[in-house]
């Protein structure tokens, strides 16, 4: 591995495409700054973000850079002094593990589906042909394999007779003659109203 240092400079504009907005707002995310003092950082002139990085430490800050639309620029160290450095940024500025999502789902870019091409294709009025050649001959169904059975002929074979199941009755017995069906109602024991008081006038 080289051991030439660089130092990395923000372009300060975006890479085509993207709104300037959203890439400020995750460049203070970031930097880890409010977007008033990260968005003078992309006003088109150039910013150093990083020096005497080695080829690993470059390429890892120019991805993330370049995951949020921002262009970067690599410089030899000794080429980079007239560039001035963000303030702070080398002690705020960090990045996060391999792996780790720089954009969230709704950020991600999924590519439009197209439409079929449908340009070659037409529409007829209802009740009309699909075809304007009517001399292509109609080939007329195979009938060779199929027969028809005389008048009164039975189609299909008598269903078999199914035997209904046989009731037992060995559980049930008749009472012998004069065997009162129903429980002997209690005969009613009327009173005689008391008259004594009453007389006919």
């Amino acid at each position: 591995m080289t051991d030439a240092q660089f130092d990395l400079l923000m372009t300060g504009d975006t890479a085509p495409g993207v709104d300037r907005n959203i890439a400020v707002s995750k460049l203070a995310t970031l930097f880890k700054r409010p977007v008033e003092q990260v968005d003078k950082l992309l006003c088109g002139k150039p910013s150093r973000v990083r020096k005497n990085l080695n080829q690993a430490e470059l390429e890892r800050y120019q991805n993330a850079f370049e995951s949020i639309g921002v262009i970067t620029k690599a410089v030899a160290s000794a080429q980079a002094a007239d560039v001035p450095q963000i303030d702070k940024t080398p002690a705020t500025l960090n990045l996060c593990p391999n792996g780790t999502p720089v954009l969230s789902e709704d950020e991600r870019y999924r590519p439009a589906v197209a439409a079929p091409d449908t340009d070659h294709l037409s529409v007829t009025d209802s009740g009309e042909n699909l075809s304007s050649n009517d001399s292509i001959p109609v080939p007329a169904p195979d009938t060779d394999h199929i027969s028809v059975a005389p008048v009164g002929s039975t189609i299909l074979p008598p269903a078999p007779k199914e035997n209904p199941p046989q009731k037992s009755l060995s559980h049930l017995s008749l009472c012998g003659p004069g065997t009162p069906l129903l429980d002997k109602k209690p005969e009613p024991n009327y009173r005689v109203p008391n008259t004594e008081h009453l007389s006919l006038q």
